[in-house]
């Protein structure tokens, strides 16, 4: 698989590909889609962004590292706690194999800062639902474009006629002779 479009949308659709047919979700793995799953849909992974900021490498450069935060939610059911608890560690372990555990898609960024997980059961419905959250920091560099084309450049103007800086001493120096030359002073 090839690496990852460094932006937003680039690295959902990466990520999308990478662990459909990785997980126990199969390919249910869903771009941005947040829903309430029914038990009948499960598992389920829904890859979205949560947001990125910019760092300027330097003043007057349009340079900058960005870090982008990313989500990737897995959706379990269970038929009791212990199936619902098992089958969260599964795609949560599934999970960070596919995207941490892959060398090719750590090595597209500058670094992958964090990563981290919180798991969740849901006690609002009927089934026995839960939810991992895998939350991933990656950095990499981005080049804006300017908003305004700087000028051509018509010409530079460059003097080379010869000062005699204030302090400095420019009395005669002797010339030296060197092998092979003759200098007359």
């Amino acid at each position: 698989m090839a690496r990852p479009t460094l932006s937003p949308t680039g690295i959902r659709t990466d990520l999308v590909a990478r662990l459909k047919g990785r997980t126990a979700a199969g390919d249910r793995v869903f771009d941005s889609r947040r829903v309430n799953y029914e038990a009948e849909e499960l598992p389920a992974i829904t890859v979205t962004t949560l947001g990125g900021t910019d760092d300027r490498w330097s003043i007057g450069t349009l340079l900058v590292k960005h870090t982008e935060r990313l989500a990737i939610v897995g959706d379990v059911a269970g038929e009791d706690e212990a199936t619902l608890a098992a089958a969260l560690d599964t795609i949560e372990s599934q999970i960070l194999d596919a995207v941490a555990g892959d060398p090719e898609w750590v090595g597209a960024f500058d670094a992958v800062e964090k990563v981290d997980s919180a798991k969740k059961l849901d006690d609002s419905t009927v089934d026995l639902l839960g939810h991992v959250a895998v939350v991933v920091e990656v950095h990499y560099a981005v080049q804006y474009a300017p908003s305004v084309e700087p000028a051509d450049l018509d010409s530079v103007w460059v003097s080379t006629s010869t000062t005699d800086p204030a302090v400095a001493n420019v009395s005669d120096r002797p010339l030296l002779d060197t092998p092979g030359t003759k200098t007359e002073g």
